[in-house]
């Protein structure tokens, strides 16, 4: 139930989710001064509430770091496995015509099929078409490696060694690049975060409502840098959509590059 919460509320709009945080920090905050005012009433004086209140400011400003740093990590993950995958699809298109032949012509045309249905996989807009393009590419795969073991069997030389290492070394780019696409916040931090958030504006209204002031345009910048730190990690937890995306310039230049006259590796 966790997980598809998370789903619904951090997969959503970037726009709905920036109002809905900025909404719920400033009810938590509107809560906790009015609380506040209430009880000031009867007893005005409640030592230690700024230093519990700054305590919990700094605990989630630590998480706030910590989760901006671990989707910040994964987007750059994402970022250098498409250079790795591109130059693994490279070299191994490069050394498949090496080898030369039916066989590898043909291998030549199937990682120039792998490599145009890899780019579509990091482009997509959507997780809709990931099913359908994940069962091409390991079609594609099965495809190169059954002509690449034909070519082994009749012609075991280190050039055949060296197109097999490069076949698996692009296989295992694919793996990487499918698995960094899939890696995200876990739900759980992401939740602490939106908890803590809560809970600590709302003991922020709850001391300024002790002093009877409510800082009206200083906490509303507040909130609203704050709305968007969580907005940025909903941005770089999501590859597909939103402002922040993997740059897919390493798959096309690999591509444009599939010529007779590309340099040797």
């Amino acid at each position: 139930m966790l997980e598809r919460a998370y789903t619904w509320l951090f997969a959503a709009n970037l726009l709905a989710l920036s109002g809905f945080s900025l909404v719920v920090l400033g009810l938590a905050y509107e809560t906790g001064f009015r609380f506040a005012r209430r009880h000031a009433r009867r007893r005005p004086d409640r030592p230690g509430v700024g230093t519990i209140t700054a305590s919990m400011m700094g605990l989630l400003s630590f998480t706030l770091g910590l989760t901006i740093g671990y989707a910040q990590n994964r987007a750059e993950a994402r970022r250098e496995l498409i250079v790795q995958e591109a130059n693994a699809i490279g070299t191994a298109w490069l050394r498949a015509n090496l080898v030369g032949g039916d066989q590898g012509t043909a291998i030549a045309k199937l990682i120039e099929e792998l490599a145009n249905v890899e780019l579509a996989f990091t482009v997509a807009r959507s997780a809709e078409p990931e099913a359908a393009l994940i069962v091409r590419v390991g079609t594609l795969q099965n495809g190169i490696w059954d002509l690449t073991k034909i070519v082994a069997r009749h012609d075991p030389s280190p050039i055949t060694t060296a197109m097999m290492s490069a076949m698996n070394d692009m296989f295992d780019a694919e793996q990487a690049e499918r698995f960094a696409f899939d890696s995200r916040v876990p739900p759980t931090l992401s939740w602490m975060l939106l908890c803590g958030s809560v809970l600590a504006i709302g003991a922020m209204g709850y001391q300024f409502g002790l002093g009877g002031v409510r800082h009206t345009l200083l906490v509303s910048l507040l909130l609203v840098m704050w709305t968007g730190g969580m907005v940025l990690i909903a941005d770089l937890n999501r590859p597909r959509l939103g402002a922040i995306r993997v740059d897919p310039a390493p798959l096309m230049w690999t591509i444009a590059g599939f010529t007779p006259t590309s340099p040797a590796r």
